[in-house]
């Protein structure tokens, strides 16, 4: 009887001692698992293009059965469902017209992208100032096929909020230069408008804004008279000559190809 009592014992303890190794084995091997597929998750996060950025340019198909974006480092080409991404190359410009075109490919397929300046109307009767063109392709399909489309610049987010005068040209301003107060403009980015003291009256326009370039138009600004010695004729003549933005540390920088427009701060 003590005998086999013993031999139970044994046996019990192998038991344990066994399910507590397999136990361990099963954890290592979760571990194990999970580590690998975190690695091939990082590896393909870092080999795909850089997709969240911020999207200067939006285009879609009628009823939305395809979407495309592009924004600093990539292009999003949506169908459905499946969403492609392709990296941005440098636009081809049209020597005679407003015309950007794309061409790129990866493993995975082939787009070119045609963007024209010309009024779109989409089927919700909703006028755009781009008509745009795609061709695609999967990588293992033989033949592409176009889609057509209207699209819109989007201006860039940062721009929307109250600038104060700083420079005009690269010459520093004061409020001596002025009636009662530095020039400023509000820019509003969902209506693509702006609004402000120009330095002895008050002004308002819209913009217009392709990535970093941008056009100040339909400028209106209140007749009140002003003393000789204010600066405000050369700020809106400033305003009207600039091309070209940039924004950095709080401040908006304005110019064109042959020099510095305007320098504005960012204020609260």
């Amino acid at each position: 009887m003590k005998h086999l009592l013993n031999s139970l014992l044994s046996l019990l303890f192998i038991l344990i001692v066994s399910c507590g190794h397999s136990k361990k084995e099963t954890n290592k091997s979760d571990s194990t698992v999970k580590s690998i597929t975190n690695s091939i998750a990082k590896t393909t996060a870092a080999d795909m293009p850089e997709h969240n950025t911020f999207a200067f340019f939006k285009s879609s198909g009628e009823n939305s059965e395809w979407n495309l974006e592009l924004s600093e480092n990539a292009i999003k080409f949506s169908i459905k469902t499946e969403d492609y991404y392709f990296p941005l190359p440098k636009p081809v410009l049209a020597s005679d017209a407003n015309i950007k075109s794309y061409r790129t490919k990866t493993e995975l397929g082939h787009i070119n992208i045609k963007i024209a300046m010309t009024e779109c109307v989409d089927a919700q009767s909703k006028t755009h100032p781009y008509s745009v063109s795609i061709d695609f392709k999967q990588a293992s399909a033989t033949d592409f096929t176009t889609y057509q489309g209207c699209g819109d610049y989007i201006t860039d987010y940062r721009l929307h909020d109250i600038w104060v005068l700083e420079t005009i040209a690269n010459d520093s301003i004061s409020i001596a230069h002025f009636a009662k107060e530095l020039p400023k403009m509000e820019i509003n980015t969902r209506t693509n408008t702006f609004m402000g003291y120009a330095g002895c009256n008050t002004m308002n326009g819209t913009i217009f804004s392709e990535q970093s370039k941008i056009r100040f138009t339909k400028i209106a600004v209140t007749k009140k008279m002003c003393l000789q010695d204010n600066l405000e004729a050369q700020f809106i003549k400033a305003l009207k000559r600039s091309t070209e933005f940039k924004i950095e540390n709080n401040r908006l920088y304005l110019s064109n190809p042959d020099e510095n427009t305007l320098t504005f701060k960012k204020v609260d």
